[in-house]
């Protein structure tokens, strides 16, 4: 049986071409690199405040205690994306199992570097759905980036569905956005909680295996950034 977090989302006519312009635009990028330090597998997330900055500190820690080695760039940074280059650069780990996770609060942050995934991290609130509207609006305006969901918050599971379905919809309909659901992090859980420590890795262990299931992540070359974005 198909799981209610799992709909299938899809546009109405534009998933072939989209799926063109990806593969002009990095795959050739990637077959013409012939050293691991020239691209990186990015997966952009952008936080609704930074404050929720834990969550990828910590799926960077399940990812990497899976096999992924991931390297991680927080909020604040100067310039962030050459930041988590650099340091994709200067790991050990073996190019095609590396992950940079790059947390970020604004979206002309990836719009100047041309993403084409981005996981939200969407409160789980109707202000929350209504300002995560706004960001996906904005970012479908710079070329549409396959865009992920994690609901923060939500009461239970059935919440979660209730808000993921209220964006998702109303994405699809008025942006021609499919989402797609990567999970959620219930009301009690949150950083620093020891008690709660064994339940916040079971659900943030679902969202990485979702992220790896799916491929959903950007791969990316260390070229100059876009102007005017």
């Amino acid at each position: 049986m198909v799981s209610r977090l799992n709909p299938a989302w899809q546009r109405k006519s534009t998933s072939s071409s989209r799926l063109a312009e990806i593969s002009a635009r990095f795959l050739g990028t990637t077959q013409a690199a012939t050293h691991r330090d020239d691209f990186c597998r990015a997966i952009p997330f952008l936080l609704d405040t930074p404050a929720q900055h834990w969550i990828t500190d910590e799926l960077g820690q399940i990812l990497t205690q899976r096999g992924h080695p991931c390297t991680l760039c927080h909020p604040g940074e100067a310039n962030p994306m050459e930041h988590s280059f650099r340091q994709a650069q200067a790991a050990e780990a073996p190019g095609s199992d590396e992950y940079c996770l790059l947390a970020v609060t604004c979206p002309a942050t990836l719009l100047k570097y041309g993403v084409d995934h981005v996981v939200l991290l969407v409160p789980a609130s109707l202000d929350g759905i209504r300002d995560a509207y706004q960001r996906i609006k904005l970012l479908s305006q710079h070329g549409a980036p396959d865009v992920g969901i994690v609901l923060v918050g939500p009461r239970d599971q059935h919440a979660a569905w209730r808000y993921f379905r209220k964006l998702a919809v109303g994405t699809l309909r008025y942006l021609d956005v499919p989402l797609l659901n990567l999970g959620f992090l219930p009301e009690q859980i949150g950083p620093g909680q020891d008690a709660e420590a064994s339940h916040r890795h079971n659900f943030l262990a679902r969202i990485s295996e979702r992220l790896l299931h799916s491929g959903f992540y950007s791969t990316l070359t260390m070229t100059t950034p876009r102007r005017n974005a």
